[in-house]
């Protein structure tokens, strides 16, 4: 997939991976538009990567529908065609026995690791079917593979991401790809916070900038509906 004048939105990108994912489009010339929840947080990450190209920000919820069609509709309108969509917004809950775990909790995760990623699907599609291309990238996890003790909601999120991926590669039109993505372990905010820890350890965001430019640029038709690590 080649980058440079391609329109792209990311969900969840106002840190970690989607804010370095970000970066290292603008750097290849992409037109790029983020997206998160906190509006003040979200337009500092704007700001910042205003310097490295063209850039947008559309604050919202991918988990409201509403929202979700909005960030399509203020990315064409802008940019005038949605090239690659990146599904990467997810909630990480801290660990714990499934037994123990809220209803209220349930309902968070999958209504934006699982929900979101659906709502983008919907309104960003119909926009590519209708230019004829498009990438729909969605962030899986290790967890959406094999699951783990003490954390079924993120687990049961992200196999369900992993399926949705492979029903929608049935459906979509010839020219269009979509393909889950296993970023690894990865230093973020929302790892630490989940696990009350030291993420240092692991590789940052900044540091997938190469794997990126790797697995980007080898997207073509026959990664329709495959699972892929990014390292």
């Amino acid at each position: 997939m080649q980058l440079e004048g391609r329109t792209c939105l990311i969900t969840g990108a106002s840190k970690g991976i989607g804010r370095a994912l970000a970066a290292v489009l603008l750097e290849d010339g992409a037109r790029v538009v983020i997206s998160a929840r906190g509006a003040e947080r979200l337009e500092g990450a704007r700001a910042a990567l205003a310097s490295q190209g063209d850039v947008a920000a559309v604050a919202g919820d991918v988990g409201d529908d509403q929202d979700a069609a909005r960030m399509v509709a203020e990315a064409t309108e802008r940019f005038g065609s949605l090239d690659l969509l990146v599904n990467n917004a997810a909630i990480l809950p801290e660990p714990a026995p499934v037994a123990s775990i809220s209803a209220e909790t349930w309902n968070d995760v999958l209504r934006v690791n699982v929900t979101g990623t659906a709502n983008l699907i919907r309104h960003a599609l119909p926009v590519m079917a209708a230019q004829g291309s498009g990438v729909i990238a969605n962030i899986s996890s290790t967890w959406g593979r094999s699951a783990a003790a003490h954390q079924g909601p993120y687990c049961a999120s992200k196999f369900a991401v992993e399926a949705l991926t492979t029903s929608l590669a049935g459906e979509v039109p010839n020219g269009i790809v979509t393909f889950a993505v296993n970023p690894g372990i990865i230093a973020t905010d929302m790892l630490a916070r989940a696990f009350g820890s030291d993420v240092s350890m692991y590789t940052s965001p900044e540091e997938l900038a190469p794997a990126w430019r790797r697995l980007l640029g080898s997207v073509d038709a026959s990664w329709n509906g495959r699972s892929v690590d990014l390292g």
